[in-house]
């Protein structure tokens, strides 16, 4: 009798543990493949699955999809607090339905910028290096010395980028 009387606590502890709080990322790729109107791998749709090991509080309300580049689409869920950008396939159609920017690079590989944050009650500017060349829209890395940490930065025009969010 006593074992029964430990069993049952620790199978419905079991039980509370099998109803995940975290986002599937499983059902993110379907429902990002649907949005894009291609599957994981094709041209035009995302590059690679969601890492699995990402945990993500599970959304009150639905995903938005937001465009941010060429390179990548933003999936966000505004009532949970998170965000993630999932890179793109390259191809002509994506390219066209997300950017209109198939210029020239403006920025290129260790060119000095001036790296601008923005909020609504403050600006803060300071000089960085890009590491890679990007165009109007791009998310590049940059660097402010060569021993400082990487940030992602959207290029905001030639010689200026701005703090991804």
């Amino acid at each position: 009798m006593s074992k029964v009387r430990f069993a049952i606590p620790v199978l419905s502890l079991l039980c509370m543990g099998a109803a995940s709080s975290f986002e599937d990322t499983a059902h993110l790729d379907r429902q990002v493949g649907a949005y894009l109107n291609a599957s994981i791998g094709e041209g035009g749709g995302a590059r690679a699955p969601i890492d699995k090991k990402l945990k993500l509080r599970r959304c009150l309300t639905s995903v938005q999809f937001t465009p941010t580049n060429r390179n990548s689409i933003m999936v966000s869920c505004p009532s949970s607090g998170w965000r993630i950008f999932v890179p793109l396939n390259a191809s002509s159609s994506s390219q066209n339905r997300f950017s209109s920017n198939t210029g020239e690079f403006v920025v290129r590989r260790n060119q000095p910028l001036m790296l601008v944050v923005k909020r609504p009650s403050f600006s803060i500017s300071y000089s960085v290096v890009a590491q890679k060349n990007g165009r109007i829209g791009d998310y590049i890395p940059v660097r402010s010395s060569r021993k400082s940490k990487t940030l992602m930065a959207r290029v905001s025009g030639n010689g200026q980028v701005e703090l991804a969010q």
